[in-house]
């Protein structure tokens, strides 16, 4: 990190190492940066220079890649960042600590952590150096220096508490966990109460537990001819692919005994990206036969508040000057039209919102009839685009590679869209749900009140045997030159809508 800052500008010393990881002669090392600096300051530029500096340090007969993650130190993030570690190295202090009991200071270059514990969780921290533990922890996913403090709650009970299902719904972050009893311990045993399978799947974990029924259960052979097995679990807010490999054959056959489809199993093990299929999968160690009590299994959303910043996608002002004089006076102004209106316009992989993704969201925000500003981006759909999809759209795969997933782009777009009318057209059999869907999948409602544009003009134009926005477009004499794109599609809906309250 010396080395590095001293070949970089000032205005260009934004990271902090988070971790530099050997593998053979592969060196992988991640940087964390500023959310507001990630998205201002971190251009392909800045990482090519870094890249050259790294690659300048690095003895070359390592290969070495290089990894960005954006961070924000918010409170509630901090939180479900505690809530990660004790899940994964002590569930006994999970459940001994009270949220109430963690105090926050934040300053500039430094983060103070209090934790206040009763008196056998105190001890029992202390003596195992977990205030040490969470402070490597944090170091490496915070910009800020960490402190922890472990101190002594007068007020809090030394008796261990009844286990009790945790009810935190997806929009707070923490760790949810399920309630199981083990009847057979197939291959080892778990250590720990399970956790939502939808949590899980949030990012890498070294170690975690989930539980589940099978779905599916096959028996496969590596190209040595070894035999592994390859299972599908779900607890009803997720899925999550599993795969057990033993050079024992019969371990493996012991696992197909029980692990058949219809079973409810848990696993303990390590979860990571799988490259080929581009999903978290678990690499299992553990596994046992349970009994899960699904109504344990809170699989409610509390719908997320507005965020208070952009992070990923920011709208842009927009300028044209064929929009004065439509409404000399605001009380001319067609009731449609009144306040903020966002037209918004998808598009996807497919027709379907469970099985196809989103690929592009545009959108344009209308105050009082007048278009002031728009809204783009792609979205990688983790999957390839079919070609019958990009036949219309005209986005192809290499289009949407480096763009940001649809779970990093639904909250600005929320934020967008907060206190507004929507419109799309075809809102009630395409647009809107799809939005809806994926806003559900990341906690988000989208209740705005949807108006299809599509139903309007066929109620308004009924002379018009197509209702198409092409049809729209060329009948009301507005020009939309990249047809079948997000953003212009938006923009053009927004001046037939415009056309159409004024009539």
């Amino acid at each position: 990190m010396y080395m590095l800052e001293e070949a970089l500008y000032e205005n260009e010393r934004i990271f902090k190492l988070a971790e530099a990881v050997l593998d053979g002669d592969k060196l992988t090392v991640a940087f964390l940066v500023r959310a507001d600096d990630y998205d201002k300051l971190l251009t392909e530029e800045l990482k090519a220079k870094v890249k050259d500096i790294v690659r300048g340090i690095v003895p070359e007969a390592f290969s070495v890649e290089i990894s960005y993650r954006k961070t924000v130190t918010e409170e509630k993030y901090l939180l479900s960042l505690i809530h990660g570690y004790f899940y994964e190295k002590s569930p006994l202090l999970l459940q001994k600590i009270d949220d109430n009991k963690i105090k926050f200071e934040i300053a500039p270059s430094a983060v103070k952590v209090s934790i206040g514990m009763s008196a056998d969780a105190f001890g029992y921290a202390a003596s195992n150096l977990f205030d040490e533990g969470l402070k490597n922890y944090l170091d490496a996913l915070i910009m800020e220096e960490p402190e922890i403090e472990f101190y002594r709650d007068a007020t809090a009970s030394d008796d261990i508490a009844p286990v009790k299902v945790r009810r935190i719904t997806r929009a707070d972050g923490m760790v949810r966990l399920a309630e199981v009893k083990v009847t057979v311990p197939v291959i080892g045993n778990i250590a720990r109460r399970p956790m939502y399978i939808a949590d899980a799947v949030k990012q890498p974990l070294n170690s975690a537990t989930v539980c589940g029924r099978v779905v599916k259960s096959d028996i496969f052979k590596t190209k040595a001819g070894k035999p592994f097995i390859k299972f599908t679990l779900d607890d009803t807010t997720a899925t999550l692919e599993c795969v057990y490999f033993s050079s024992y054959e019969s371990r493996i056959e012991r696992m197909q005994s029980y692990f058949f489809a219809g079973q409810t199993v848990a696993c303990e093990g390590k979860i990571e990206l799988n490259e080929r299929t581009a999903r978290m999968s678990m690499l299992m160690k553990n596994g046992v036969v349970c009994n899960i009590n699904f109504d344990s299994i809170d699989t409610a959303v509390k719908p997320k508040a507005e965020p208070e910043y952009y992070i990923k996608v920011r709208p842009e002002v927009y300028h044209d000057a064929e929009q004065s004089g439509m409404f000399d006076r605001a009380d001319n102004v067609p009731e449609m039209l009144r306040g903020r209106v966002v037209v918004f316009d998808l598009e996807t992989t497919g027709l379907s919102p469970v099985s196809d993704k989103i690929i592009e969201i545009g959108a344009a925000a209308m105050t009082d009839g007048v278009i002031t500003e728009t809204f783009t981006t792609f979205v990688d759909p983790e999957t390839h685009i079919p070609e019958s999809a990009s036949e219309v759209n005209h986005i192809y795969d290499e289009d949407v590679k480096s763009a940001p997933k649809i779970a990093e782009v639904i909250p600005d777009f929320y934020k967008f869209t907060r206190g507004a009318k929507l419109v799309a057209h075809n809102a009630d059999d395409f647009d809107s749900r799809f939005l809806r869907a994926a806003g559900a999948a990341a906690g988000y409602d989208f209740d705005n009140e949807i108006l299809d544009s599509l139903k309007i003009a066929r109620a308004k134009l009924k002379n018009l045997r197509s209702h198409k926005l092409e049809t729209l477009c060329k009948y009301y004499g507005i020009v939309n030159e990249n047809a079948h794109r997000a953003t212009d599609d938006a923009v053009a809906t927004a001046k037939v809508l415009k056309k159409l309250a004024e009539e």
